[in-house]
């Protein structure tokens, strides 16, 4: 049985270069796994690479997670790539570069992104009560609610919880804190929003990420809710012991958690977040980018993730979208996810540096898999 779309949210709280032949590790297996699929040919911009390539498919491995898949970009464009392992642990499918994972909370980054499109057209304020766009009344009735701003919902510091008690739609909403006073992650704060564009619209949350995002850049195998195009190409999601976990089906959109994409539609997002096509309709001019990954407040729940010494930060700050830290390697931008399906995923980029990487998994131990990745690469 399907997994609904209330019980499957999002667990989350939380180059140029040497030419590198990969034919080795289209050869290498993972036991009990089967082939891995072969990767795609790419740029190596240091040996860092070359170990990734002779270390991943181990990880996945010993980390009992049947597969996975990796993009890198390097000045804004792939560099490497690999997909890996089974889109179900005991089937023959591989993952391929088409393979469509849940990308659980980097849904909301996306999100974010179309909030700071209607920002820049001047039909949304970042400081105006949202109240002034969508008069949806929380239950029971708080006065706080009118002093709630999108600011305030993209960098998680509404007072809202992560998820409400009870009825997914209709249950008590209770703020936990005053708008604006600290950083509380909130997928509920997320869905909120998603609320106030599609009113300010006049376009369900899926209608507006195809016209604005997903057809401009390209991104042909992403979706908010499930469609037959993409079931047919989904990997399952599994456990820590890598058991299949029940499939989602997630008919109705939730920026908090229901996009279902590829890594490499999801990198798509990020190049166009590191060099958007000049003139191009749905591209963020240079200062709304820079507004959007400006530090909000910090993140005192969080700790800085396990890069090497010079890509390492010293606190966590959060953007209106991402996690950012800053580095003797300038600024990161980043965003996990994980869906109690059976997924986890991560994504980075570097404005400065124009790298960025897109890991995918379907098993809920990826999050050990893209934590060694960080420590082996920090920021290409």
């Amino acid at each position: 049985m399907a997994a609904s779309s209330t019980s499957a949210r999002n667990i989350n709280s939380a180059d140029t270069g040497r030419r590198l032949s990969l034919a080795a590790l289209a050869m290498l297996a993972l036991p009990a796994r089967g082939r891995a699929a072969e990767p795609e040919a790419a740029d190596a911009p240091d040996a860092r690479l070359a170990q990734l390539a002779r270390e991943l498919p181990a990880w996945l491995a010993e980390l009992d997670v049947p597969g996975a898949s990796l993009v890198l970009l390097r000045e804004a464009r792939v560099c490497w790539a690999a997909h890996l392992g089974l889109r179900e642990r005991g089937g023959a499918e591989p993952v391929r570069a088409d393979t469509v994972f849940e990308a659980a909370s980097m849904s909301k980054p996306v999100l974010a992104y179309l909030a700071m499109q209607l920002v820049q057209a001047g039909r949304l304020a970042l400081d105006r009560p949202v109240l002034d766009y969508a008069d949806e009344r929380f239950e029971p009735a708080q006065p706080a609610q009118a002093r709630i701003t999108a600011r305030m919902l993209l960098s998680h510091s509404s007072g809202l919880p992560n998820w409400r008690a009870g009825d997914a739609e209709h249950g008590p909403l209770q703020l936990g804190f005053e708008p604006g006073a600290r950083f509380a992650y909130s997928g509920e704060g997320y869905y909120y929003l998603q609320r106030v564009l599609e009113r300010i619209t006049g376009l369900p949350l899926q209608a507006l990420a195809e016209r604005q995002l997903f057809q401009p850049l390209g991104m042909s195998h992403s979706g908010f809710v499930l469609t037959p195009a993409l079931d047919a190409l989904r990997a399952r999601g599994h456990d820590e012991a890598g058991r299949p976990l029940p499939a989602s089906d997630y008919r109705r959109a939730n920026a908090g958690y229901t996009l279902y994409t590829t890594a490499a539609d999801y990198a798509r997002f990020i190049a166009a977040l590191l060099e958007p096509r000049p003139g191009a309709a749905h591209a963020l001019g240079a200062e709304w980018r820079s507004a959007m990954l400006a530090p909000q407040l910090e993140a005192g729940d969080r700790q800085p993730l396990p890069r090497p010494a010079r890509a390492r930060g010293d606190r966590v700050f959060w953007s209106l979208g991402w996690a950012v830290e800053r580095g003797a390697q300038g600024l990161i931008a980043y965003h996990s996810g994980t869906n109690s399906t059976g997924f986890r995923c991560f994504s980075q980029f570097a404005p400065a540096r124009g790298s960025g990487l897109v890991l995918m998994s379907n098993g809920l131990a990826g999050n050990k898999l893209w934590q060694r990745l960080l420590a082996l690469l920090g920021d290409l």
